[in-house]
């Protein structure tokens, strides 16, 4: 019985190296594989609302806060901006919860989104690689707009693309521009953002134009057309508004990849995106571009009105005019707001 024992206990201290190396072995590689983000196969959002915080923004605004000032206003506001709102829109007085945060950069007077970076073709189109400062977040996520009040200003959002933007090629592909997508621009997967449900119209001077061969390398402000061509460019060029769900993902569809290779000599590649969870800037490799994709928190939402029960908040921000008539308004009529931020 002893010698079973010991046989026993011998095959045991033989066989314990080979477990704890697989077991090393399948450590190192969970260690390797768990930055690669499950999602990437998670359906595309349905739809995105960027006028009700469903989530959480609060990596949003930790984050660019020290790069800029975050402005709370009202959806009335951004409507005013865009030459369609109803005047002040005070008389029925908004609820807290309807109020909405705003990123503006520190920035020169010339600067615009998507000027500073590179565009890379890949399998779901054009993406954005960024050069700012702030990374890439803002032109993965949610709207710009250049607002007569504030300037260039960003609405948060929490479904992500390649880019947010809308084009305008010539027909002889030696000009090609972009400007990006305001809130205007809803996202439902079913239709899309198209020129048929997307037709907001920019100043002239919103835009971005290049030359074709500026336009697959770097781009930054040394590279774009002075504006006081752009009338002239926006009148002898075609618009192409096409940002689509296809196979589970968004894509963004603008200047035919192989008429700028043919026009420009330079082979673009089409290399695959695949998302990671550890922030940073976007990595481009030989075969494929390493994405950062934020995790947002969910909130808790009230039953009886399917609104959220808290929000999150900038640690700085400064308020709108509009807010500033609202809250004092609110402050007389419902001293005791539970949704007070």
């Amino acid at each position: 019985m002893f010698e079973k024992l010991k046989n026993i206990s011998l095959f045991t201290l033989f066989l314990l190296p080979l477990v704890s190396n697989s077991q090393s072995q399948n450590d190192s590689l969970l260690e390797k594989v768990k930055d690669i983000d499950i999602s990437l196969t998670a359906p595309v959002d349905s739809e995105e609302n960027l006028y009700l915080n469903t989530v959480s923004f609060q990596s949003f605004y930790d984050i660019l806060t020290p790069m800029g000032e975050w402005i709370q206003i009202t959806k009335d506001d951004i409507d005013d901006d865009m030459s369609d709102g109803d005047g002040e829109g005070i008389s029925s007085v908004s609820e807290d919860e309807e109020f909405l945060f705003i990123w503006k950069p520190s920035v020169d007077n010339n600067w615009k989104p998507y000027m500073n970076g590179k565009w890379e073709y890949t399998n779901q189109g054009w993406l954005w690689v960024s050069k700012d400062s702030w990374g890439n977040s803002t032109y993965n996520y949610g709207r710009w707009w250049n607002s007569p009040k504030y300037g260039w200003v960003w609405l948060p959002g929490y479904t992500w693309a390649p880019a947010w933007v809308r084009w305008k090629v010539d027909p002889a592909y030696s000009h090609i521009g972009w400007v990006a997508l305001t809130p205007k621009a809803k996202w439902e997967s079913e239709k899309g953002i198209t020129a048929e449900n997307y037709k907001f119209k920019n100043k002239d001077e919103d835009w971005i134009f290049v030359d074709n061969s500026s336009f697959v390398y770097e781009i930054n402000s040394s590279k774009v057309i002075g504006v006081s061509q752009n009338s002239t460019l926006i009148k002898n060029s075609e618009s192409i508004t096409n940002i689509k769900a296809e196979d589970d993902m968004i894509i963004t569809k603008g200047p035919d990849v192989n008429a700028v290779e043919k026009k420009t000599g330079k082979m673009l590649g089409r290399r695959k995106i695949r998302f990671q969870k550890e922030r940073g800037n976007i990595s481009v490799n030989a075969n494929e571009v390493l994405v950062n994709r934020e995790s947002f928190k969910k909130y808790n939402i009230d039953k009886s009105n399917g609104r959220p029960l808290m929000f999150d908040k900038p640690k700085k921000f400064k308020r709108s005019e509009r807010v500033k008539k609202i809250r004092k308004m609110n402050k007389h009529r419902r001293p005791h707001n539970r949704f007070r931020r």
